[in-house]
């Protein structure tokens, strides 16, 4: 204001100058006050629109569509958006309309100390010509005074204090956010154990419930923190049951594991096979997808089904060692001695006497106890049942085929 007031007086004085210089102070004089009532109106219509402009920021719709506020996972973040500012701030018809009001008052000024006859005499010109200087140094104060009021960059800046103020009012509070937070890390956890990508994003929910409701959370975190509680109760019932699947496949792939290692010592492709197959709908996308879609039944049905096909393929593995079983047409069913003893012997019932003996002594050889002494205690202990078993395979042979 006080640069604005110094640029006029400054511009004035000038005036006032070259006025004498050509003779011609006595018309600035009587000038001189329209010219100041034109002013005060300009400015006043200008400093009218910035204090209703300032006073509509406190209205919390006016105020919620200059600010941006940002959700960081702990707290919310007010600020302002400098193009919502500019665009609230813009003056242009302001500008016009002060111009056009201030014009219009010089204008009935001059007109009321024409019709008195205050410009005659003035100068050696007629009091037209004098009313016209009148006109032509006033509209040069009138535009010095507009172009130095800046209307645009002052009511931006005006602006940008009042709602900077108002923001710093804000005061949000978020209710048991941190235990949201530290739901959303526990089931990130556990989906990462299950090798899954668990839609868990509290973040991008409550920033998308913040951008809608701005004007609400001006004054009131009510909702927000129904929704935060609402999430919470959410996210415990995801975490107990993501933790209840975890349970439940990770009792599945250690059954699996037990399963395997019956099932490789049998021998039997087709029991293999049918581990495979359980396995693969154990690691299945689809397996996974359920609990993504949050459909806990199907996905722990699913899981308990391959279990108990896990637990009779185990059954029938360990029975298949025990009592020697193959695979016929309509299932398993019990091998003959002389089938058991080509099987303990890998090779064919088509193996010539040269290549029983020479299956005979890689196997034993493989298999010797003496071999197995610096293993563990479990490892020479199945050494030696193999041992037993080659040893009885070949004498059963030998006794089948009349070998030396």
């Amino acid at each position: 204001m006080k640069g604005l007031i110094g640029s006029i007086l400054i511009i004035v004085i000038l005036l006032l100058l070259v006025l004498l210089a050509f003779g011609l102070l006595r018309v600035a004089l009587i000038t001189l006050p329209a010219c100041a009532v034109a002013i005060c109106v300009m400015l006043l219509t200008l400093y009218a629109f910035r204090a209703v402009k300032i006073h509509r920021l406190n209205s919390r719709g006016t105020l919620a569509r200059i600010v941006i506020v940002q959700f960081d996972g702990q707290k919310l973040n007010w600020g302002l958006e400098e193009s919502q500012i500019d665009f609230y701030a813009k003056a242009k018809l302001l500008t016009c309309l002060s111009m056009a009001l201030g014009t219009l008052s010089l204008w009935s000024i001059l007109s009321i100390i024409d019709k008195k006859d205050a410009f005659h005499d003035l100068t050696g010109f007629s009091s037209r010509v004098n009313l016209v200087i009148g006109y032509i140094m006033s509209g040069v104060v009138l535009a010095v005074t507009i172009f130095r009021a800046r209307p645009g960059e002052t009511l931006k800046d005006a602006l940008w204090e009042r709602a900077g103020y108002l923001v710093s009012q804000i005061n949000t509070r978020l209710e048991r956010i941190k235990d949201l937070c530290a739901l959303e890390v526990s089931i990130k956890m556990i989906a990462h154990q299950l090798k899954i990508s668990f839609p868990v994003d509290f973040k991008s929910e409550i920033q998308e419930f913040v951008n809608t409701h701005k004007h609400e959370l001006l004054s009131d975190a009510t909702e927000l923190n129904n929704l935060i509680a609402e999430n919470i109760r959410q996210a415990e019932a995801d975490k107990m049951r993501l933790e209840k699947a975890s349970t439940n496949y990770r009792a599945a792939m250690k059954l699996y594991t037990v399963v395997a290692i019956e099932v490789n010592w049998t021998g039997s492709i087709p029991l293999v096979k049918e581990m495979e197959y359980d396995y693969e709908g154990l690691t299945s996308e689809n397996l996974k997808s359920l609990l993504l879609d949050r459909k806990w039944d199907d996905f722990h049905d699913i899981v308990n089904e391959i279990m108990r096909d896990l637990q009779r393929l185990r059954e029938l593995a360990i029975k298949y060692q025990e009592e020697g079983y193959k695979e016929g047409a309509n299932g398993y069913i019990k091998e003959t001695d002389e089938e058991r003893a080509y099987r303990i012997m890998e090779i064919s019932p088509a193996a010539s006497d040269e290549e029983i003996r020479k299956a005979y002594r890689v196997l034993a050889l493989n298999y010797h106890p003496d071999n197995a002494e610096q293993t563990t205690t479990g490892i020479k202990k199945l050494a030696e049942e193999r041992f037993k078993e080659i040893n009885w395979a070949y004498d059963f042979l030998r006794g089948i085929r009349n070998l030396c």
